[in-house]
């Protein structure tokens, strides 16, 4: 049977929930979910999850979603097992890839390679207070005796790609499609059928985004959750109750909702609560690392320089990073705006001249060719311009009604805050918004979500206000 040719971008447009055009591709023709989950050995019997692979039987479309690992690992043991720390450290928490993969498995049976597998994936789920109770599941038993003759074979063909293990997953999660059929046992996991939706009223929640808080009966918020659709979200805790959830529901004595339009000032909203409130039951975003801060000071020659620290030390830049690779990329911008040397601005570990002068042919300091007084009395005026610098921008993205608008406010690529403005309002400086803000601070989580703004929304729903 001939298949029709479709446009995934087209139909994500058209469809009312909101499925990523990678989501759709797995649904469309979906049949069985194969489900591989990589991990990171933490001890005698312990790992950390940290990527998903995920294909289904009637398509050649895979998915694949990394999370950040939540518990503390050695540098060692990511060097060991060939694995891009700061890459692993930068990437999402597994709560923002949670809505998309809860739209993925609705009503698909999933196939797992054993029962640990599947348990690994149900403790995600649980970490985030959704209950992982998705029917039919099945677990996937037995091992081929050629399976790993198999999955060499289909990393041969489709290339090498082993240090991060891509390859090995997707091989893995084929072969599972290809075996489905063969001798081994499928069998279905039952859910539970107990409830305490009863508890609330849940059909009074509407079918949009924003962030839910459980509270108990002395009102302390004890789970701060988000979601795409709060009150899919909240029958979903609510319904089909296991004792392995991380939340105790018997104690949800009432909810609140704060609605706020679109995913990302959910994802926003989420985590300042998260950090402020230290709900019992929130196990992600809790933690807040230091950040990076730039730190001026001078070498033994007397030459001004630069370098990243997490040490909060009095003559600095005022941002503070989230982000290694933040910070360098601001580093990069001062040092190149500026025309100073990059092994004096720490971009550089070199013992002789910087590129500057070896590769582009520049007169530098570090090779002699200008003054250090000169230099220095150029750096302190390049610093002090940097410091004072306002580069604003404002992100504009869909509001809680048909008459607003939200947005989210950056200063130097760091967040200060989001609001809600009506629509025929004209923003044509910073004044215009400044009593629309919410201001917030920013963290670790912030940071990583407001990165990915300049990707995610589209550049005639960006304002930049720098020279305003």
């Amino acid at each position: 049977m001939q298949r029709l040719a479709i446009d995934y971008s087209i139909l994500a447009a058209a469809i009312p929930t909101v499925f990523s055009v990678r989501a759709l591709k797995l649904l469309i023709f979906a049949h069985m979910i194969f489900i591989y989950l990589q991990t990171i050995p933490t001890g005698k019997k312990g790992v950390i999850p940290y990527r998903l692979t995920l294909k289904n039987d009637d398509s050649l479309e895979t998915a694949t979603f990394t999370f950040r690992p939540e518990s503390v690992i050695p540098k060692k043991t990511y060097e060991q097992h060939h694995l891009d720390r700061l890459e692993l450290l930068a990437a999402p928490p597994f709560c923002d890839s949670a809505d998309e993969l809860i739209e993925i498995f609705q009503n698909n049976p999933l196939v797992f390679s054993d029962a640990k597998q599947f348990q690994l994936l149900k403790s995600q789920f649980r970490t985030i207070g959704y209950n992982f109770n998705l029917n039919p599941k099945y677990l996937f038993y037995g091992v081929a005796k050629d399976k790993p003759n198999a999955i060499d074979a289909y990393i041969q063909r489709h290339g090498n790609d082993v240090m991060h293990g891509l390859v090995y997953a997707e091989a893995y999660v084929e072969l599972m499609r290809i075996y489905h059929n063969e001798s081994f046992e499928l069998q279905q996991v039952a859910a539970p059928t107990s409830s305490l939706s009863a508890n609330f009223e849940l059909s009074t929640y509407k079918m949009a985004p924003g962030v839910y808080y459980f509270l108990n009966e002395s009102k302390e918020v004890i789970y701060v959750g988000k979601a795409k659709n709060i009150r899919k979200r909240l029958q979903s805790h609510f319904s089909k109750q296991t004792k392995a959830s991380t939340i105790d529901y018997p104690k949800v004595k009432s909810i609140n909702v704060e609605y706020s339009g679109n995913d990302i000032l959910a994802q926003l909203i989420e985590s300042a609560n998260i950090k402020v409130l230290k709900p019992i039951y929130n196990t992600q975003q809790v933690a807040d690392p230091a950040p990076y801060i730039i730190n001026k000071s001078k070498t033994a020659k007397g030459i001004s320089k630069l370098q990243i620290t997490r040490k909060d030390i009095k003559d600095n830049m005022p941002e503070r990073y989230f982000n290694r690779l933040s910070v360098k990329q601001s580093l990069d911008n001062f040092c190149s705006d500026y025309d100073l040397c990059r092994k004096h601005c720490g971009l550089e570990n070199v013992k002789g001249p910087c590129s500057n002068y070896t590769v582009k042919n520049n007169p530098c300091v570090c090779a002699g060719d200008e003054s250090i007084a000169h230099y220095n009395k150029r750096f302190e005026l390049a610093f002090y311009n940097f410091g004072n610098r306002k580069a604003r921008k404002i992100y504009k993205l869909k509001g809680r009604n048909k008459t607003e608008d939200a947005f989210i406010y950056l200063v130097n690529g760091i967040y200060e805050g989001y609001g809600f403005i009506d629509k025929d309002v004209t923003i044509s400086n910073v004044n215009d918004i400044l009593g629309h803000l919410i201001v917030q601070s920013t963290n670790y989580d912030t940071s990583r979500i407001v990165s990915g703004l300049d990707k995610s929304i589209s550049p005639e729903h960006v304002l930049d206000l720098s020279g305003v």
